[in-house]
């Protein structure tokens, strides 16, 4: 198995485009993750003059970072669910990678000099680990160093909500394992970008809300898509009602049932991906 990880990590290594991928991930990443406390909170509240409306001014937070945003256990939450955006870059990574073996005839090449069809999928399986592992440890020190510099670390538990530095490992995970199925399918990596970002955003979104309100299947919760989309709850709403104004310790959950969806979707493309490549001729 370290042979097949040898051969992927040598490709890798020595293609310039993989490095520029992932340091553009980890650029982007760390400059929202460190200036997104200083944007402007879209909630104005104007004093009426009197002296208890300005005291009321005064208590309501004006930027994210008066608001909470930076503090533990709820940076883990806060930090993986904007670290999502940026889950299409490594994805497109996996993509062009995948597509380039056929565009370029190296996975031809590598049949023909020994190896087999199921050593060429677990040789890709280790690529598209290796992203995901790069991107989740990326996000994770990324908040560890933000949390020591907004937090006293004798008085905050670290790990308390680290769970959703997993969630984001699986988003990932899922959204790879796609565009590897894609990748194979297709097999230009253009095309197969096109298509994930418009099933993504579009065609799938479109078809779920069609489904359950015309035709009354409540099914938009189980296309595969959906429970990745699900696996870190959107923050900023509780950090509204609950952090701004009654101070109550609220943490939300990861959903467990949801991560196990979303690992079994990435099992199926995962089984689809290996049966296109099976049936490949060289």
């Amino acid at each position: 198995m370290m042979r097949l990880f040898s051969i992927e990590w040598f490709k890798l290594k020595h293609h310039r485009f993989f490095w520029i991928g992932m340091g553009l991930f980890l650029v982007l990443l760390s400059a929202l993750l460190v200036y997104f406390g200083k944007f402007e909170l879209p909630i104005k509240v104007e004093s009426d003059g009197s002296f208890e409306g300005e005291m009321m001014s005064g208590l309501i937070p004006k930027t994210f970072e008066e608001a909470g945003f930076y503090l533990m256990p709820y940076l883990w939450q806060n930090g993986t669910y904007l670290a999502g955006f940026f889950k299409f870059i490594p994805a497109f990574l996996m993509l062009f990678f995948m597509s380039s073996e056929f565009e370029y005839r190296t996975y031809r090449q590598n049949v023909i000099d020994g190896l087999s069809v199921g050593e060429f999928f677990i040789s890709k399986l280790y690529s598209l680990l290796l992203f995901s592992l790069l991107s989740t440890l990326a996000v994770g020190l990324t908040i560890l160093f933000l949390a020591s510099s907004y937090n006293d670390l004798q008085e905050v538990d670290l790990l308390q909500q680290s769970e959703f530095l997993l969630a984001l490992f699986m988003e990932i995970f899922f959204l790879l394992s796609m565009a590897m199925f894609l990748g194979l399918w297709v097999k230009r990596s253009a095309v197969a970008i096109i298509i994930l970002i418009m099933y993504y955003y579009v065609v799938e979104p479109v078809t779920g809300w069609v489904v359950d309100n015309y035709l009354g299947l409540a099914i938009s919760d189980y296309l595969p898509t959906r429970p990745s989309r699900q696996l870190i709850p959107q923050p900023f709403a509780r950090m509204f009602s609950v952090r701004m104004f009654s101070k109550l310790e609220e943490l939300d959950q990861l959903n467990w049932g949801t991560f196990s969806l979303s690992f079994a979707y990435s099992l199926a493309f995962l089984g689809a991906a290996f049966g296109l490549l099976k049936k490949r001729d060289l």
